[in-house]
């Protein structure tokens, strides 16, 4: 039985909460899709990860200003890379980064309006104020080996790390200043 679920990722400024990120996990399988973008990047337990368009979104020239970039290098294959399966991980991998920019986020951005169970909130008073752009880490990290994650990660402050340990490898977000 497949176990699915939902990640939001937005940003508080004030009283408002702008939408950047969802993340789907259902088992094995990851998926990053940012809104209205009209691509996801998916991370499978095969290892297989790709982009994906969205035949569903809005007419081109709409996206926001995002880039979503794929996390680990592997094996091309077709229209994808063939990375280290996500079971059986031995050390925390990265899914994919996306970098986001915060000058202006009522214009670029949508308003976030929903009561989800899994919200990863990001205050934007917890960077600088002459902070321009924020990376958010989706990444694979095994219960057994949680250092590694902190090794490729260093000093990122608790208050901008959301765990979801419900599954295994457990699925670690991080948000911090992009330099």
């Amino acid at each position: 039985m497949s176990t699915k679920k939902e990640i939001f990722v937005v940003i508080k400024d004030g009283r408002n909460q702008y939408y950047l990120l969802k993340i789907v996990t259902s088992d094995c399988d990851v998926y990053c899709i940012p809104p209205i973008l009209g691509i996801h990047l998916s991370t499978h337990e095969s290892g297989k990860s790709h982009f994906q368009y969205d035949s569903n979104e809005k007419e081109l020239g709409q996206e926001p200003p995002v880039i979503l970039a794929m996390g680990e290098a592997g094996t091309l294959f077709g229209n994808g890379i063939m990375r280290a399966s996500l079971s059986d991980l031995g050390r925390a991998s990265c899914i994919c980064t996306a970098t986001y920019p915060i000058g202006s986020l009522s214009s670029d951005f949508m308003k976030f309006q929903r009561n989800a169970v899994e919200c990863f909130i990001i205050n934007k008073d917890s960077f600088t104020k002459d902070t321009t752009l924020v990376e958010i880490g989706v990444w694979a990290v095994p219960s057994r080996n949680k250092a590694s994650f902190d090794f490729n990660n260093p000093d990122i402050p608790e208050g901008l790390l959301y765990k979801l340990p419900t599954c295994e490898p457990q699925i670690w977000i991080y948000a911090r200043r992009f330099i």
